[in-house]
């Protein structure tokens, strides 16, 4: 028996019983073999085709976002900048990037790289957003990592509420607080296919200077469960089947 084993980060699939006695291990989409000699045949190499379908189809799961760690443009160490242009992102009012810590912000290490976005409410609410294609219509999950910026002593905090948008469509509510350290969200959400503008707002009604910091903002497809990824290739492993009778 061929034994197929796909490797993902949340799927393992293995496809005992369809071919022959040879074994080929698929992981993450790339192939290590014990004996190729068996592709040689059509069942083999057919075979295969479908084991590679399989592990592409589990690893098609990402959504691109750009700079969604905020590592551009790059900032001198442990600095801030309002409104910086070049980073893919637009920022409005009072939101930015930070190099941690940020000076005044005192803000807490990076968790991915060395810098990281920023909102504030204060005199003018700020707003970040950037547009992304999305290539397929269906359900999303949004992933980011988010802080509360300490209390620098003078009535700055970190009791910031916000929200997530798509388009004009509120997609997330969420507050941090004082001194809060980062910590990973998950929201699900569906997009039709086509360019839609993510975006990170400070929340309509906040008062005073408060400051939340985001990194690692991310996008994914929810993977296909095995059985969908099986179902998906049925007909094409019952011919593998039947040519083995």
């Amino acid at each position: 028996m061929v034994n197929f084993t796909f490797a993902s980060t949340r799927n393992a699939f293995n496809l005992r019983d369809f071919v022959s006695p040879e074994i080929v291990v698929v992981n993450a989409c790339g192939v290590n073999d014990t004996d190729m000699t068996g592709m040689k045949t059509a069942r083999w190499r057919l075979a295969l085709v479908i084991g590679i379908g399989l592990c592409a189809l589990s690893q098609t799961n990402a959504q691109t976002v750009s700079n969604g760690s905020f590592e551009t443009p790059v900032l001198p160490l442990n600095s801030f900048l309002y409104d910086p242009t070049g980073a893919t992102w637009i920022f409005t009012e009072n939101s930015g990037i930070i190099s941690a810590p940020g000076s005044g912000f005192f803000g807490p290490p990076a968790p991915d790289g060395n810098q990281y976005a920023f909102l504030q409410s204060a005199t003018s609410p700020g707003a970040f957003s950037e547009t992304i294609n999305f290539t397929l219509s269906g359900t999303y999950l949004l992933s980011y990592l988010v802080a509360g910026r300490p209390d620098n002593g003078a009535g700055a905090t970190g009791n910031l509420s916000y929200e997530v948008l798509l388009d004009s469509t509120v997609i997330a509510i969420d507050a941090t607080t004082t001194g809060q350290p980062f910590t990973a969200k998950l929201f699900q959400f569906t997009a039709t296919a086509g360019n839609h503008i993510l975006s990170f707002e400070v929340a309509p009604g906040s008062t005073g200077d408060n400051t939340a910091f985001f990194d690692r903002i991310s996008i994914q497809v929810p993977e296909p469960t095995t059985a969908l990824l099986l179902l998906t290739f049925a007909p094409a492993l019952r011919a593998i089947r039947r040519r083995g009778q």
